[in-house]
């Protein structure tokens, strides 16, 4: 027959109550709950950090779309010169022979052959866009309005691009039209002078002498005069439709960030 011995208490010792299965169910809520007020503080920690780079981001492109609407603008304001200079050189070569007051073919030619290219401000929107942190952005108004403005800005700059070439095939003919030591005095004739109306001697002076072209230059006039008239086509549409879009665009946005980040 086996004995069986019971362990008794040491001397002086105690039973170990058992634990109630509500005491176990305590301990779990209360570390539950330990854990999800740390999930919560976190949360609310990351929510802070992500609204403050989205401010921050906010504050930067604001800034660089108010310096491309001063941009735009003045874009604007130079190429509508450029197309009336281009309609003025066009009216003048059917009109005039090249020997009569050459100094003003020299003018037209040098100014109808213009162009501004937009200084963009687009190191913040490209951060936002190609390191996917405009996912910081939560406002999806804002984040549309963003993606279409950066698409319009890739697009006018392309627009950019195409006159440029048809520019560079207008300055071969150039070349050999007007002679050099003449054509070298045009360097210091800029549009700024035509654009915000300021007097200049040299201008007036120039447009009023009889400056002579390149032998066999009339058929070369007319090529010229043809491939800027082909840049007019692009700039009458940046004037038209892109530049005011562009505009247009930027301003809503500018409106937005001031309003969901309190900007001023």
């Amino acid at each position: 027959m086996e004995v069986h011995h019971h362990s008794s208490p040491a001397p002086g010792g105690t039973h170990t109550p058992r634990k109630k299965w509500t005491h176990y169910l305590w301990e779990f809520l209360m570390l539950f709950l330990a854990v999800f007020c740390g999930f919560l503080a976190e949360n609310k920690r990351e929510h802070m950090v992500e609204h403050s780079r989205a401010r921050a981001y906010a504050e930067s492109l604001l800034k660089d779309l108010q310096n491309d609407t001063t941009e735009i603008r003045t874009a604007a304001l130079y190429e509508n010169k450029v197309i009336t200079m281009i309609d003025s050189l066009v009216d003048f070569i059917n009109n005039r022979t090249p020997s009569q007051k050459g100094g003003q073919l020299y003018y037209y030619m040098r100014l109808a052959g213009w162009a501004y290219t937009i200084d963009w401000n687009k190191a913040t929107l490209n951060q936002l866009i190609s390191s996917g942190n405009l996912r910081y952005f939560t406002n999806t108004q804002l984040v549309t309005q963003i993606s279409n403005y950066n698409t319009l800005a890739n697009i006018i700059t392309n627009v950019d691009g195409i006159i440029d070439a048809k520019r560079t095939r207008a300055a071969t003919y150039r070349d050999r039209i007007l002679i050099a030591k003449y054509q070298q005095a045009l360097s210091s004739i800029g549009m700024d002078d035509i654009v915000y109306g300021r007097k200049n001697a040299y201008i007036d002076s120039l447009r009023n002498t009889d400056v002579p072209v390149q032998d066999n230059a009339s058929d070369l006039i007319n090529a010229f005069a043809n491939a800027l008239i082909d840049t007019k086509i692009s700039r009458q549409y940046q004037q038209e439709k892109y530049y005011p879009q562009a505009i247009k665009l930027a301003t809503e946005i500018m409106k937005l960030l001031k309003k969901e980040y309190r900007l001023e």
